[in-house]
């Protein structure tokens, strides 16, 4: 199964929340940031923002596509069966998909249109290059909410395989599962047979 193209959208926004949320803080003007935290309820104001139409509306589809992808991950069908030869963790590789683009963007100036616009455009550039890999359900913020990479060794229609697999519960050896195939990858279920 291929992931459809608003879902993958939402799937790539997804893993870029850190850094919209990098990018909101970095708006933050510094009269804002001069200002005593607020404990009350009343008469707190909002810190003002340099560029708040590019940074809220970024952090806000970032947080959007998040929130879709924990539920499109949660809702996927569970219509394939496995069983498990045996289980390697692969705990870098989901990592490694983000920090260098963080990284490229610490310094971003929202409020010049050259590099904003210049951002827009990797933003794009990326999404089409992870969508056409096969590549968009590697997130590095699955690591934060539990989830583990595997590459597996799988007897699935008397055939073995080796596929990469997303599991939020650990994997083992002998373990039947039930799983989705997406692009070339397995999402397991946490039900085990």
């Amino acid at each position: 199964m291929k992931v459809k193209l608003l879902p993958a959208v939402f799937l790539f926004l997804g893993s870029y929340f850190p850094l919209s949320v990098i990018l909101l803080m970095q708006d933050i003007t510094e009269v804002s940031w001069e200002k005593s935290v607020c404990w009350s309820l009343h008469g707190c104001e909002l810190p003002a923002l340099e560029n708040s139409s590019r940074s809220l509306t970024f952090f806000v589809l970032c947080s959007v596509s998040l929130v879709m992808f924990f539920w499109v991950l949660r809702n996927l069908p569970s219509d394939h069966e496995v069983t498990v030869k045996d289980a390697k963790t692969v705990p870098n590789d989901l990592i490694n998909y983000v920090f260098p683009y963080v990284v490229s963007f610490m310094g971003l100036d929202l409020g010049v249109d050259g590099r904003f616009y210049g951002f827009v455009i990797f933003l794009a550039l990326m999404f089409l290059i992870t969508y056409r890999s096969g590549q968009i359900l590697m997130n590095p913020l699955l690591l934060a909410m539990g989830w583990q990479l595997y590459e597996l060794n799988v007897v699935t229609t008397k055939h073995v395989r080796t596929r990469m697999a997303l599991s939020k519960s650990p994997v083992y050896p002998n373990d039947t599962l039930k799983c989705c195939y997406i692009q070339g990858m397995y999402i397991l279920s946490k039900e085990q047979d």
